[in-house]
């Protein structure tokens, strides 16, 4: 099956480590559905620094496609990271995006009706034509923490919906539940931070605890829980069998470094 990530990409810089690695919520769920045992792409556009040489150069080692890949003058979408040698504690600092927004073309909207699913979210502000792109594929959408008041907007659309709920109350998930379903969602994902993820699927519900593992970096593990799920569920898996997958590669994800690899060093001054 084919699946797509359209929209944002980021370089994640390790301030402390002088290490950056490629990232990005729409990126990182192609890499995920890759290793997942799906034919991925990933459309959006990097920049001609070597930040966007990382994230191209990651990407065709994962194996992604990268057919409408656009390289625009200017510096790629970057994110300053400050964390603990030991990745206890982790803090944002300078964010940019560069040259990283776009707008999809007639060519794109083409191109996505070749697959069977397509991944973006909040971040790639792509909102605007996501009625063009349920016209051809299935949508899978991000809202990370976004309130329900937009995502109310958003899910008409979505036929796979993320959510990000650290710290919520079990009324909080029902209620992020309820209304996505009513909206048409049949797959809704909601991590919890360390807690693990709620996780439903027409009608089932199930929480899925985070496993306890020795984790380095937790970046990107929420995202990698979502894009196991989302193909092992696109694939015809139970949900049950399904979550268990995510929960245990997510836990895999934690013990690297990065939203998934690919260190490269930093050899020049770089903002905090």
């Amino acid at each position: 099956m084919r699946v797509c990530g359209i929209g944002d990409n980021v370089v994640d810089r390790y301030f402390n480590q002088k290490l950056m690695f490629p990232g990005g919520n729409s990126v990182n769920f192609a890499v995920h559905a890759q290793r997942s045992g799906m034919n991925a792409a990933y459309l959006g556009v990097i920049g001609t620094d070597s930040d966007g040489d990382l994230v191209r150069s990651s990407l065709q080692a994962e194996g992604v496609e990268l057919k409408r890949l656009r390289v625009k003058d200017g510096p790629n979408a970057f994110a300053t990271v400050h964390m603990d040698d030991d990745g206890s504690n982790r803090k944002w600092g300078l964010c940019e995006k560069g040259v990283s927004m776009f707008h999809l073309d007639t060519a794109d909207l083409e191109y996505i009706g070749g697959f069977d699913l397509v991944h973006t979210g909040e971040t790639s502000q792509l909102d605007g034509q996501l009625p063009e792109i349920r016209e051809r594929a299935s949508i899978s959408f991000d809202f990370s923490d976004r309130d329900l008041d937009y995502a109310a907007s958003v899910l008409p659309y979505v036929k796979i919906a993320a959510f990000s709920r650290s710290g919520a109350d079990e009324s909080e998930i029902a209620r992020v539940l309820d209304i996505a379903h009513s909206a048409g969602v049949e797959l809704v994902t909601i991590t919890q931070g360390a807690r693990g993820a709620t996780v439903s699927h027409q009608g089932e519900v199930l929480f899925v605890p985070a496993l306890p593992v020795d984790a380095v970096d937790t970046l990107g593990a929420g995202d990698a829980f979502v894009s196991r799920l989302a193909c092992r569920i696109l694939a015809g898996g139970s949900l049950a069998t399904a979550a268990t997958n995510a929960a245990q590669y997510a836990a895999v994800i934690c013990g690297t470094q990065g939203a998934f690899g690919h260190a490269r060093p930093i050899t020049r001054e770089i903002p905090a």
